[in-house]
């Protein structure tokens, strides 16, 4: 489940940023070998990728949940399958979908029916290897479709290249943050999306609004707010997948890795801002801790009610339920300043 998530938002390459460096685009039989490639390469790493995670996973499943070499092998073929769909579904719904928040919406709803449909396909193949035939099948056509439709590049050229680029540097940005680089403060003008309008979350003192700037640029910039979620959904699902003295690890790693990104971003910012020039370093420091406090406190209250789950069901429903509406006020509802 780990592996799946973190690859979930990649997308099936089609190498369209050498084409437009080439000026390839009016060839369309070198287009469509470009794609035939991308496509190759996506299902080979894929291939490869599901190779190591069956081979890690082997003896928990020949031991524990006793399967068979002949299901074994059918997890992989499936797995492998599902996931080069994924990958396919996951670029058509990039280069198609407009707007921001419509391909957030988007991409949560097919995570949640993906998930769903990977547990089904696991439960019945593990009952039954008879059924990989209608699962696999069913991904098989999927994925025909998917690449028939890839195929018409034309129309999304541009967006193409555009999620090109972003996965040909995905590797310079992981490194960087694993690096303890941040990502620079964007300074776009254009309209932010998340907290639209201005709101004095945390009160009119001086040093409680350079803390809210701070968390409203740190949560805008798309590197860093896509590097918090993924550590802390990563971190949510060891609570209810692995031991407990795994979660508990894999908890204290996030909230440092956070904290680690944060202090660097915060680097950033204060350069940005000119707050050396006002402020000394302990009044900084002082700053830095509390925003880093307000910045883990989503997170926190998030594993507090994954773990009162496991005891009280009711209760974490109603805090999740607030938990939610509660973001979604803060973050997207706009909120003009009072005079």
């Amino acid at each position: 489940m780990i592996v799946y998530l973190v690859t979930y938002p990649r997308g099936v390459r089609s190498f369209f940023e050498q084409a437009d460096s080439l000026f390839l685009i009016s060839y369309v039989t070198h287009m469509r070998k470009l794609v035939q490639y991308g496509m190759m390469y996506t299902f080979v790493r894929i291939a490869i990728t599901n190779i190591i995670v069956v081979v890690i996973m082997l003896p928990v499943l020949m031991k524990s949940i006793e399967v068979t070499e002949i299901q074994v092998l059918l997890f992989w073929l499936f797995f492998t399958i599902f996931r080069f769909m994924l990958s396919l579904l996951t670029r058509f719904v990039h280069v198609h979908v407009g707007k921001r928040w419509v391909l957030w919406i988007v991409k949560n709803v097919v995570f949640s029916m993906s998930v769903s449909f990977f547990g089904i396909s696991l439960f019945f193949i593990y009952k039954n290897p008879l059924y990989s035939i209608l699962f696999i099948g069913l991904v098989i056509f999927l994925s025909s479709v998917l690449v028939k439709e890839k195929m018409n590049y034309k129309k999304f050229f541009f967006k193409e290249i555009e999620k090109e680029k972003e996965e040909s540097m995905r590797w310079t940005s992981g490194i960087m943050q694993v690096g303890g680089h941040a990502v620079k403060p964007s300074s776009s003008n254009k309209k932010p999306w998340m907290f639209p309008r201005s709101k004095r979350l945390l009160g009119k003192k001086a040093d409680s609004r350079i803390v809210e700037s701070f968390l409203k640029e740190f949560f805008r910039t798309s590197t860093a707010r896509i590097f918090y979620i993924q550590i802390v959904c990563i971190s949510t699902a060891s609570i209810i997948m692995t031991p407990r003295w795994i979660a508990a690890i894999v908890l204290v790693f996030a909230v440092v890795a956070i904290s680690r990104y944060a202090r660097d971003y915060w680097n950033e910012f204060t350069n940005k801002m000119f707050l050396r020039l006002y402020c000394d370093e302990g009044k900084l420091l002082l700053l830095r801790w509390k925003a880093d406090r307000y910045l883990l406190l989503p997170a926190i209250l998030l594993y507090g009610i994954v773990i009162l789950s496991q005891f009280y069901l009711l209760p974490a429903v109603v805090g999740s339920v607030v938990f939610i509406l509660l973001i979604v006020w803060i973050v997207f509802l706009p909120l003009k300043k009072s005079h």
